[in-house]
């Protein structure tokens, strides 16, 4: 698989736009990155996944779609919109900047999208909206891998945890769920309580985020204080079964409170214009505030 040509800046983030400004860039191509394969996955769910966000001291449910891909041993669980707009942003780097071709490059550190307002070139507007982090569980050994990055950095982040099946309490009550009877199920995982709902016609032993170990797919898990909710919105046999496979990188090892630190450093996204061999960077704040779901 062909990793994505990174574009790595050397420069001090500047408080306002510096023409003329040099600025050392350069291309690197990691080449062809090898993939560990951890199973191939038959069937795919899709989840709701509504947390609380604080902006502007303003509170809100934010919702995004998770993907979850199920294998037989192994699964992995992802925000696919979110890597697709990376994607996208990498290939704008790549295809539109040219080192040998900058003239001047000038970076705005928390800055405002309005000094590109009326700007020539090309502008591509990169958001922040979504999960930056994937999962991945490996069930029969209890380990859960999670993989995240930092803005503006080569290297990713691992952190590898060994986490038993939770010691869930079922219940005789159910709930339709997509056309599924589903059982209630309860767990303490991590300093918060959940309720669960999970369907014994699909005896797959997952879930969303970190959650397996009951006798069917996990359909619906929210917190009791009602901060957290994963709720299946979509279902799919995979005919073509999908690897599912991991970039054996040279990564950062992380701990969970790394990657909380991680996300709180994050920027609000970067919008860059390109204008002949004129290159804006805006990297814009980020005024959001994520509660942690794990507590302990």
């Amino acid at each position: 698989m062909k990793k994505t040509i990174l574009l790595l800046v050397s420069l001090a983030l500047a408080a306002t736009v510096c023409s003329q400004q040099v600025i050392s860039v350069r291309k690197i191509d990691k080449g062809d990155i090898k993939q560990e394969k951890l199973d191939a996955a038959t069937i795919r769910c899709y989840y709701k996944f509504t947390q609380p966000v604080t902006a502007d001291k303003e509170t809100h449910q934010q919702t995004d779609t998770m993907t979850l891909d199920i294998g037989r041993k192994a699964s992995r669980y992802y925000d696919a919109a979110r890597m697709k707009r990376d994607s996208l942003f990498g290939d704008f780097m790549s295809n539109k900047i040219n080192p040998s071709t900058i003239q001047s490059m000038s970076v705005l550190k928390d800055g405002d999208m309005s000094v590109l307002n009326n700007k020539g070139g090309t502008t591509f507007d990169s958001t922040t909206k979504g999960e930056t982090a994937q999962l991945f569980k490996k069930r029969p050994t209890g380990e859960i891998i999670t993989i995240d990055r930092a803005d503006n950095a080569p290297k990713k982040y691992k952190c590898t945890e060994t986490i038993p099946a939770q010691r869930w309490n079922i219940s005789a009550d159910t709930l339709t769920i997509l056309g599924y009877i589903c059982q209630k199920a309860n767990t303490e995982f991590r300093g918060r309580n959940y309720e669960a709902w999970f369907s014994p016609d699909i005896p797959v032993n997952d879930g969303p985020w970190k959650f397996y170990g009951l006798p069917g797919l996990i359909m619906k898990v929210s917190d009791s204080e009602n901060l957290f909710s994963f709720e299946i919105i979509g279902l799919e046999n995979l005919d073509n079964p999908v690897d599912i496979t991991m970039a054996q990188e040279d990564y950062m090892k992380a701990s969970i409170k790394d990657l909380e630190k991680l996300k709180k450093k994050q920027s609000g996204g970067t919008a860059v214009n390109v204008n002949g061999g004129n290159v804006i960077m805006v990297q814009k704040k980020n005024n959001k505030e994520y509660l942690s779901l794990e507590i302990d």
